[in-house]
């Protein structure tokens, strides 16, 4: 199925261009549940002899546009993104160990896990789920880019946060350092944003496909960051932080082969990634003088862990 075949006014947001306003549709429920077979549609109509069975709690997400910055952000292919950061009972499911430190309770999202750890799930997931003839060819399970990750965690909001500008309103939505008791928690407890999806405030911080790097100041149509760097991003906030470093636009970074406490993903589905192409290099330093600000207060939780120290907020201040 076409995500964009199937439309309803009622379960349609629709935006206007003006400084951080988002553009175009972001489905809201209108297509089948996630659970549900598709007919698989792929590129010019063609239809895979294998039907699209996307896993139990993804949602789908159509294409759109949102503002970064001052400039528009286009996502031009649907694809679907999970309800919940993955647990640890389905990491250690798929790949046999669970690296988290917060045990006690499975449910909880999977946390210390490296990017490549993060890659791997994902790619063990795509193997299992085309040879059980769930995932036609073309489609992949994978880490959601930052604009795929940003927009849907956004869910048509133009706001700070997907539930609007004051962190006051936080608690329903995030678990955060003012109320985690400083550990991780269940996933689903709190409340989810418009498109159904959980704990993308708060929780555990979550992995994103990009290179780190400075925003380009032009207007962008699926980007994926630089063709290389030498941190990863991840985005969100968490269980240690207070709820202004949550903001949707908020990102830190750390090296891929790096995992911690406060880290953890979930899953997006979709078309692979494009290839991204090279910007022009810029030191971390420069980086934090032109994208971030200090935090008054904000503290490095681990000094071994390859993050930047969090005494930056690495957020638009543009």
């Amino acid at each position: 199925m076409n995500l964009r075949t199937v439309k309803s006014d009622e379960s349609t947001l629709t935006g206007l261009v003006a400084g951080g306003v988002l553009v175009g549709a972001l489905l809201l429920g209108a297509c089948k549940p996630a659970d549900a077979p598709s007919s698989g549609v792929g590129v010019g109509g063609t239809v895979p002899s294998v039907s699209m069975m996307p896993l139990t709690n993804m949602v789908p997400v159509q294409a759109g546009t949102f503002m970064r910055i001052k400039f528009p952000v286009t996502l031009s292919q649907d694809y679907w993104i999970g309800k919940y950061e993955v647990t640890q009972s389905e990491f250690e499911r798929v790949m046999g160990k669970n690296p988290s430190r917060f045990t006690g309770d499975s449910n909880r999202p999977v946390e210390k896990v490296t990017f490549i750890d993060a890659s791997n799930y994902c790619a063990r997931v795509t193997d299992q789920e085309r040879r059980a003839g769930r995932l036609p060819a073309g489609f992949e399970y994978r880490l959601p880019s930052e604009a795929e990750w940003e927009y849907a965690a956004r869910a048509g909001s133009t706001n700070q946060f997907s539930f609007g500008d004051d962190p006051a309103q936080a608690d329903a939505f995030a678990w955060t350092g003012e109320n985690s008791d400083g550990m991780t928690h269940p996933v689903g407890q709190k409340q989810p944003n418009a498109l159904g999806l959980f704990d993308v405030h708060g929780n555990v911080w979550e992995w994103c496909a990009d290179w780190f790097e400075a925003y380009p100041a032009r207007a962008l149509t699926n980007p994926v960051g630089p063709a290389t760097s030498k941190y990863k991003l991840f985005k969100g906030g968490g269980w240690n932080q207070d709820a202004p470093f949550g903001r949707a636009s908020s990102r830190f970074m750390m090296s891929p082969s790096n995992g911690i406490h406060f880290v953890g993903f979930r899953m997006a589905l979709g078309r692979p990634l494009p290839q991204p192409v090279a910007w022009p290099a810029i030191g971390i330093p420069d980086i934090l003088r032109a994208r971030c600000r200090p935090i008054a207060g904000a503290s490095q939780s681990d000094s071994n862990s390859g993050a930047i120290p969090l005494n930056f907020h690495c957020k638009d201040t543009s």
